[in-house]
């Protein structure tokens, strides 16, 4: 049995399919059941609960063989702060695996994760990773890129911006930022693979697709991909600076936040070769893997 956590979001959906393409058993932990009955196959196992709720994760840790944890929280909204869940929550699930008998425990954390608090979502990668690291379990810790892919990944973060206020579309600073796409397809495969062979045990590994992009040519590809012509606003960073907290007080969900602005300054890229280096196989560039993307766009005008 292998216990999927985050199995309704972005990643963990994708996880959960080629879980059960492959014929295993899966348990997924759930905040409630309406969430499994819309999000998630009929044939898995369900325990409703969350990370800060020890009760459910040692029902859920029960008759396990490993864990996949894919939850975290990308933008801090209510109660679920990146220190309840991002380090608190993966403190949980760590303890409650090794109390229940787990032997492995894959983890998904960031490429940027640092031990600097200037940069809180990535400060609290790090920390979670580190209650992995100091672990008795057989870990492996994924560090990705930026993910894309049919879900709501980057690229719809991307296009958000493309759709806000046509014909301009904002780009931050110079748009130099420099970032390493990978498919959700190609990091699902990853995963599997690192669930499987223990030759990955206990090593932490930077991965992302096969180019190096700024936020510019990202920008080029998607609006080519779209068939759509936007005319680029380049917002220096100190504009930025003051105009992203207001956006923030009136949009329930912006294109970017001032923790994300901030998190531009850290590099976002690792060795282009990672994955066929590490996992044995060649991921996909970024103008074929946007292919899932319809082309027309109702904004455009």
């Amino acid at each position: 049995m292998i216990l999927v956590t985050g199995a309704g979001g972005f990643v963990g959906r994708h996880v959960v399919k080629a879980l059960l393409d492959r014929g295993c058993k899966i348990r997924c932990l759930v905040r409630s059941t309406d969430a499994a009955v819309n999000l998630l196959p009929d044939p898995v196992d369900i325990v409703v609960g969350n990370v800060n709720d020890k009760k459910s994760l040692i029902e859920a840790c029960q008759n396990v063989s490993a864990v996949i944890h894919l939850i975290a929280v990308i933008r801090e909204i209510g109660e679920d702060t990146f220190e309840l869940i991002n380090v608190e929550g993966t403190r949980n699930l760590v303890e409650a695996a090794e109390n229940s008998g787990v032997s492995q425990f894959l983890h998904l954390s960031a490429l940027g994760a640092c031990d600097n608090p200037v940069y809180k979502y990535a400060y609290s990668k790090w920390q979670g990773e580190e209650f992995v690291k100091n672990s008795k379990l057989n870990w492996v810790i994924l560090r990705p890129s930026v993910i894309y892919g049919e879900g709501f990944g980057f690229m719809d973060r991307m296009l958000q911006s493309v759709n806000m206020t046509p014909p301009w579309v904002p780009v931050p600073g110079r748009g130099k930022t420099l970032f390493q796409p990978i498919s959700v397809h190609d990091l699902v495969n990853c995963i599997i693979k690192a669930l499987i062979n223990d030759v990955y045990w206990k090593k932490v590994y930077e991965i992302g697709g096969p180019e190096h992009l700024n936020y510019r040519q990202i920008l080029d590809i998607l609006l080519e991909h779209l068939e759509l012509k936007r005319i680029k606003v380049y917002i220096p960073t100190i504009i930025l600076q003051i105009v992203v907290p207001i956006i923030q007080c009136f949009l329930k969900d912006p294109p970017v936040t001032p923790v994300e602005l901030k998190q531009m300054k850290l590099s976002n890229v690792t060795d282009p070769d990672a994955v066929e280096k590490y996992f044995g196989f060649q991921p996909v560039q970024l103008r074929e893997g946007i292919k899932y993307l319809p082309k027309t766009k109702p904004t455009n005008r």
